[in-house]
């Protein structure tokens, strides 16, 4: 593979995409920047962007755009210090908005998105993970299972910290299908925006996670160029 991959991970609710952008991440030792748990370190670290981030958490409020690429910058900016080698972009950039504004952010780092990385499965599917789906109770953990594809080891129990799981209220089936109908309807203008550079490139998410990350690597080590 070239030296460095800039990737972004795109994908309904349910297709997997948090799952293989972390194991990508931990394969091409690149960070995995989710920014959700960006905007949770920042908060726990009382960094100045975490104590801004914090009073719209408090408040009930969504942390606005320009607020999180700057902790996109700022993280950016850490590991460019440290050599950079890339880096995996999760659940970012969700807008138009939001994508303009991490172009200019990248111009200016002089970096070049290499890939976006769009997981695709039908809705069925999808309803029925995230229908299946439990998270770890403890939040600093947060880690997802599944019932059906991906089981914790105990019953109800976290692998990883062993705090109980729950399902949550957005993961019931007509929430799942509310989901699906908002992340269509917001993110087909941003589909199309990358599509135009021609930088997308579509992988089957109906196969195991093992196939599906196979598939991944195939296609970032491929030199062909992505139609």
């Amino acid at each position: 593979m070239e030296s460095q991959k800039n990737v972004i991970f795109f994908g309904a609710p349910g297709v997997g995409k948090g799952t293989q952008s972390k194991k990508l991440s931990e394969e091409l030792d690149i960070p995995h920047i989710d920014t959700g748990s960006l905007i949770r370190e920042a908060i726990t670290s009382e960094s100045p962007l975490g104590i801004k981030a914090k009073s719209f958490v408090e408040e009930g409020k969504l942390v606005p755009d320009e607020l999180v690429i700057d902790m996109i910058r700022e993280k950016l900016i850490f590991q460019k210090n440290k050599g950079f080698k890339g880096f995996v972009l999760d659940g970012f950039p969700r807008t138009i908005g939001q994508a303009t504004a991490l172009d200019n952010l990248l111009g200016l780092l002089k970096f070049k998105i290499t890939k976006v990385i769009n997981v695709q499965a039908p809705e069925e599917i999808l309803i029925g993970r995230l229908s299946s789906r439990r998270t770890c109770t403890n939040k600093s953990c947060g880690t997802i299972y599944n019932v059906i594809t991906q089981k914790p080891a105990k019953e109800g129990l976290c692998d990883h910290c062993g705090s109980p799981l729950y399902q949550r209220k957005d993961d019931s089936v007509e929430a799942s299908k509310q989901r699906l109908e908002e992340y269509h309807t917001k993110t087909a203008p941003l589909e199309k925006y990358y599509r135009d550079k021609k930088i997308v490139a579509d992988i089957d998410g109906t196969k195991s996670p093992d196939e599906v990350f196979q598939d991944i690597i195939e296609l970032l080590n491929s030199p062909a160029p992505v139609k």
